[in-house]
């Protein structure tokens, strides 16, 4: 009875596994600002100064960035993904005289700023479309964000901090060019009426073997907010290369 129970969760473990694929991706490239404007607090009747960690300081790193997802695609039809993006951009050198953040005045030199955006996603997408040359997902994104912007001046420092939630829509779509090659646009996003939130890639994905891809292409995060608490919106450019194992 007991060899006969084995070789039947076995012959079901063997027929679900058949149609499933779990997939690891690991990410890297080079960040660029185009802009990144804060003003900290926001409220009318207590605001901070309005500046750029991008246009206003002398020196803005463009960090090499890493990021990591897990997915798994069951019943030909259905996609969970997990994904952590951190970030972290780093603005030396203020140009201007005086800064007011977070009811602290700097004033002077060696006024530098740090940006830090980490999010942690878990995704659920469904095949809206599945032909031979063309696959469609569509679904969504729950986002943990924390996210810090820190102004400091040797010993001295302030902070704005954020640790929130997000849903976004989250879709894919690839296109087969070749048997080994696609176009793929990937990412999630969401408007809504204090603020908005961009994740997207488009690229081409190369398989040379069935558990081996390669993608390059162009990264987006943007977005931001605008509340009390905080004034933030920014946009940043990736050069994206990744690389996937399928077991």
């Amino acid at each position: 009875m007991k060899e006969l129970f084995s070789t039947a969760v076995l012959a079901c473990f063997v027929s679900f596994t058949g149609f499933a694929q779990f997939t690891i991706s690991f990410e890297s490239g080079l960040t660029f600002t185009q802009y990144n404007d804060v003003r900290s607090p926001n409220e009318n009747s207590d605001q901070g100064s309005l500046f750029s960690l991008a246009d206003d300081f002398q020196q803005v790193e463009s960090p090499v960035y890493f990021r990591a997802e897990a997915s798994y695609f069951f019943n030909s039809k259905h996609t969970i993904e997990i994904t952590a993006a951190p970030l972290v951009v780093e603005s030396k050198g203020y140009e201007g005289s005086l800064l007011l953040f977070e009811g602290k005045m700097f004033e002077g030199d060696q006024i530098n700023g740090r940006y830090q955006f980490n999010t942690y996603r878990v995704s659920y997408r469904y095949r809206i479309i599945s032909r031979s040359k063309f696959l469609a997902d569509l679904g969504a994104t729950i986002l943990t964000r924390d996210a810090v912007i820190t102004i400091s001046q040797n010993d001295d420092e302030a902070s704005n901090t954020d640790l929130g939630f997000v849903p976004l829509i989250s879709l894919q779509a690839r296109y087969r060019i070749n048997p080994k090659l696609e176009a793929m646009l990937k990412g999630d996003a969401l408007v809504g009426p204090q603020g908005r939130a961009e994740d997207f890639f488009l690229g081409l994905q190369y398989t040379p073997s069935p558990r081996f891809n390669l993608k390059a292409g162009y990264r987006l995060i943007e977005g931001g907010a605008d509340v009390d608490q905080v004034y933030n919106f920014a946009y940043f450019h990736f050069a994206s290369f990744a690389l996937s194992y399928t077991l």
